[in-house]
């Protein structure tokens, strides 16, 4: 009879060290490699006490150091809302999945501008010239002054080349925004 410690000696096969890796894996598959590292890092600056977890006191640290005041109700509202096993802390999995939530919402977001830059960007160059920019604003935004389009195109093209890049863009879009749901 062998007992559960029992080694075969004659067995080529080497233990495998990462034994409990499979049931993780399980859990994060929907991740890339780039995703879990990011997330990790992050996660770790949280988990002040390395205890594998964010704990109320943990997330009011970390929410201060973002310059926030959170109050308690609020710490635990957080808590609640993305504590899937009801420990009161936030483990790696469930931060993972917050993580993942909000990243889709940034990416969803940022498909929204590319889409607004792609009506703008009439000729498909990559920038909006002046000519295209007062076209849309004529036609989309119901403006015919040409003076005020032309101080807007001025506010907008930051680096004053006379066109309007990705990055310029975005910027006008975030900063005349005012719904702060998709803007986030």
């Amino acid at each position: 009879m062998q007992h559960k410690f029992h080694h075969d000696h004659n067995s080529n096969q080497k233990p495998n060290a990462n034994s409990n890796i499979p049931l993780l894996k399980n859990k994060l598959a929907g991740y890339s490699d780039e995703e879990l590292y990011e997330y990790r890092q992050v996660f770790n600056m949280f988990d002040t006490d390395g205890s594998g977890a964010i704990g109320i006191e943990e997330l009011e640290s970390a929410m201060k150091n973002l310059g926030l005041e959170p109050q308690q109700d609020e710490l635990e509202q957080i808590i609640e809302e993305v504590d899937q096993i009801g420990n009161h802390e936030i483990d790696f999995d469930e931060f993972c999945d917050v993580m993942k939530r909000l990243n889709a919402k940034k990416r969803s977001w940022n498909e929204v501008v590319r889409e607004c830059f792609a009506v703008f960007d009439r000729s498909e160059s990559g920038v909006v010239s002046k000519r295209d920019f007062r076209f849309i604003l004529r036609e989309l935004g119901d403006i015919t002054d040409n003076a005020i389009i032309d101080e807007i195109f001025a506010e907008v093209d930051v680096d004053a080349n006379g066109i309007i890049d990705y990055d310029e863009f975005t910027f006008m879009v975030r900063n005349y925004m005012t719904d702060d749901d998709i803007a986030t």
